[in-house]
């Protein structure tokens, strides 16, 4: 539903530009790139999981979603809890922050951590971390993989091959207090 709503929104931007004497053949080719992108994303066979974080410090999504654990309603979406997923198996993780603040009271990222780092350390460190996306330095070696830190109505997508050696990695994000709050999450490796 979302992606049919920017879909239209971005049709409706490019014939207020033409109207409004914008350029055309820009517009057109935006709107063709954007599409083709959602596509590929679409048809390249990886599974794809669309987190959203919120206000309340929280990862949910909209629907149910496969190898996706959830602990019941978050307000109109669903808490989630972990994900579930087999060694070596690609995933893409696209997480939306959905805030009514400023990027300075309320941003989310998400961070996987190696199997075995301390979840408690690291959250601690990287509140100090501010001009490296609130990533501790002293623990990027224990980090698998990470989004940027995004504010209001920001997306961003990684694409990872899941670890191979069985187990519980956590995920959670580091901004400020959001893992004290609840923020955090487990991937089941099985």
């Amino acid at each position: 539903m979302k992606k049919y709503l920017f879909t239209s929104l971005l049709f409706a931007l490019a014939i207020g530009l033409i109207a409004c004497g914008g350029e055309q053949e820009s517009s057109e080719q935006t709107m063709e790139s954007d599409t083709s992108d959602e596509s590929m994303a679409a048809d390249d066979g990886v599974r794809t999981i669309n987190l959203i974080g919120t206000d309340d410090m929280k990862f949910v999504i909209e629907e149910e979603t496969e190898g996706v654990v959830t602990a019941g309603p978050s307000g109109q979406n669903l808490l989630v809890e972990s994900i579930k997923a087999a060694p070596g198996e690609e995933i893409r993780v696209t997480l939306t922050t959905v805030s009514n603040l400023p990027p300075t009271a309320m941003s989310h990222n998400f961070a996987l951590l190696e199997m075995g780092a301390d979840a408690d350390a690291f959250a601690r460190a990287s509140i100090t971390a501010r001009d490296n996306e609130y990533i501790s330095p002293d623990f990027e070696d224990q980090v698998i993989v990470h989004t940027a830190m995004l504010g209001a109505d920001e997306t961003d997508s990684i694409t990872f091959t899941v670890p191979e050696e069985p187990g519980e990695y956590t995920f959670l994000c580091t901004f400020p207090g959001h893992y004290a709050g609840g923020m955090v999450g487990t991937l089941i490796v099985e």
